[in-house]
């Protein structure tokens, strides 16, 4: 079972009493109470709290923690002492699942923070640099080392790299943040066109090893990464990812917090000269075989549960219930391994409860072998799943409300938590998001059109594309449009975007009214189902037709509307007062 085997590990061990970690927390509680006071580090509070995962919210005195989740994998006794501090600490007793694998918790009053910090060191999980100018959570592909395409498991390389950097002082004071990502096959499920490096799973020459890109990005400069290196042997993978923090640490942009990733360092030396800066500082490194460097744990690597299935254990497959052969056609994947199933647990606009959270850590215990991952999708998935216990695993997440089908299409809507609770969103994401899945859910049909049904919503409440609006089939990103002296929401549409393989940009189409956001989007399908060729998906028909030609279509929507004439038109979706942005605040990412 992995929960034994990653007890083995450091990533699962009971960190509350060690005295690093410890330390760590006593002093962020001693600060918090001291900046509390009117005294304590006054100005620099922020980016030490930032350091310690801890942001503030759009609503005062009120705090977003996000917890970091290495490569999305988690232990039951985890994911409990997620939903033990979700109820605890936070009003609405929510964890929300991001598009970078971790789990944010909102409304925990800064008191509270060390108690969370606790109770997470108590399953071996942190919020330390999960913010701030640092290396990020280290995401992976969920499905590592059990699709049919793996050519190995990542697993244990995103594992090393996270433990390695994590304190580590070459990254503790970057210019920006920095993303790491690791896929294990060509499908690219850890969709590294988009982060500052990524590492693909390739074999040379019997060797296995990774294709190194760099330089990419989201935010509201995007820019799809580079290749840095074909094959870096797997040996050499810390080397290589601290040669290139380190050249980005001494170039990169400090200044001016708007151009300091590493995407803009790159395009403005061009990838040869950035290359070659970066073989350069590789070479003052110590060899991969070195003690400095972190070893990776091969104890995560998961091997076929010996047990067989939970049916064989009780009287056979349980009966199926309505809405199984549905589920099980698009949450459920065959993996390579014969008689086993990743099932994918979709949580709507990424969000999950306390007691939903408690339910599927004891249900992934019982059907699951004690695997479970979060996914960049923004949505838990459960490895080694017997064929015979996919009715019951359905039965029981049926049960506590987390058995809706459609994971990974057009439905499965992504989302950031914008304008609820970022104090840089714009628009409410969340809401737009609710809505339309809500439309596309109640059409009776009308999306399952494999085209369609296969499409991928993303949507941000800002620019800075947190919501993957950007490398979206179709994206959305919340901005402020004025009509005299009001101000009401709206969204820009994107389409053609990609975040897998060489990675494709979307492109800008038109802004839009949120109010009729819904309705533009019933439109732009309806076109182009008409006017599609044969197989012709969305993105490529988009390109096809061309930007004007997609306008004209949606036409109508784009007229901004008088107050007097429609005055829900000034209030954004999931609210029920007229739109401003006086409480927006400052921005905590660039900090």
């Amino acid at each position: 079972m992995v929960a034994s085997a990653l007890t083995k590990s450091e990533f699962a061990q009971d960190k509350s009493h060690d005295p690093v970690v410890q330390a760590e927390i006593d002093n962020f509680e001693r600060q918090a109470l001291a900046w509390r006071a009117g005294g304590g580090l006054g100005d620099d509070f922020r980016p030490f709290r930032l350091q310690h995962g801890t942001y503030g919210q759009r609503q005062a005195d009120r705090q977003m923690m996000r917890i970091k989740a290495p490569h999305g994998t988690l232990t039951p006794e985890q994911l409990h002492a997620v939903a033990d501090c979700a109820e605890l600490y936070t009003p609405r007793k929510l964890g929300h699942v991001t598009t970078r694998q971790a789990i944010q918790l909102h409304f925990v009053m800064l008191e509270d923070a060390p108690k969370v910090m606790r109770r997470l060191a108590e399953a071996g999980m942190t919020t330390r640099e999960a913010c701030g100018n640092t290396v990020r959570n280290v995401t992976a592909d969920p499905l590592s080392g059990i699709a049919d395409d793996c050519v190995f498991d990542v697993t244990p390389y995103a594992e090393a790299a996270m433990r390695y950097f994590l304190r580590n002082p070459v990254n503790q004071k970057l210019p920006r943040k920095f993303k790491i990502s690791y896929s294990a096959s060509p499908a690219d499920r850890g969709m590294l066109p988009i982060h500052d490096i990524g590492l693909m799973a390739v074999e040379q020459g019997g060797r296995q090893g990774f294709r190194v890109l760099v330089g990419g990005g989201l935010g509201a400069a995007p820019r799809v990464a580079d290749e840095l290196e074909a094959f870096v042997p797997v040996e050499e993978q810390l080397r290589t990812i601290e040669a290139v923090i380190r050249v980005w640490d001494r170039l990169g942009e400090r200044r001016n917090k708007n151009k300091a990733r590493i995407k803009f360092l790159i395009a403005r030396l061009g990838i040869e000269e950035f290359r070659r800066l970066y073989l350069d500082e590789l070479a003052t490194l110590p060899p991969s075989f070195d003690e400095h460097y972190r070893a990776p744990d091969f104890t995560l690597l998961e091997e076929e549960p010996t047990g067989g299935s939970w049916a064989s254990r009780n009287g056979g497959p349980s009966t199926p219930r309505e809405g199984f052969e549905a589920w099980r056609r698009t949450n459920a994947l065959r993996q390579r391994q014969a008689g086993w199933y990743t099932v994918y647990v979709l949580l709507p606009i990424g969000d999950v409860t306390s007691d939903q959270m408690h339910a599927l850590a004891e249900i992934t215990r019982t059907y699951a072998n004690g695997r479970i991952r979060t996914s960049a999708t923004q949505n838990f998935v459960l490895r080694w799943v017997h064929e015979d216990d996919l009715p019951a695993l359905h039965g029981a997440l049926a049960d506590i409300g987390l058995a809706e089908d459609g994971a990974l299409t057009i439905s499965d809507v992504m989302t950031c938590p914008g304008a609820d609770t970022c104090g840089i969103g714009v628009t409410s994401s969340k809401g737009l998001g609710s809505e339309l899945r809500e439309r596309i859910r109640a059409a009776n049909g009308r999306y399952r059109d494999p085209l369609i049904h296969d499409l991928r919503i993303k949507i941000s409440g800002c620019p800075n594309s947190c919501g993957h609006h950007h490398v979206a089939d179709i994206g959305f990103y919340g901005m402020a449009i004025r009509s005299g002296e009001r101000q009401l929401p709206a969204f820009q549409l994107l389409l053609g975007g990609n975040p897998q393989g060489e990675g494709r940009l979307g492109t800008l189409i038109m802004k839009i009214p949120a109010r009729y956001v819904p309705d533009a989007f019933e439109t732009l399908i309806g076109a182009y189902v008409a006017g599609r060729g044969d197989g012709e998906r969305l993105p490529e028909w988009s390109r096809r037709v061309g930007k004007a030609h997609i306008q004209e279509v949606l036409a109508a929507y784009k007229a901004v509307p008088e107050f007097n004439k429609d005055p829900m038109a000034y209030v954004d979706w999931g609210q029920t007062k007229l739109f401003t942005l006086d409480d927006m605040g400052e921005g905590e990412c660039a900090v």
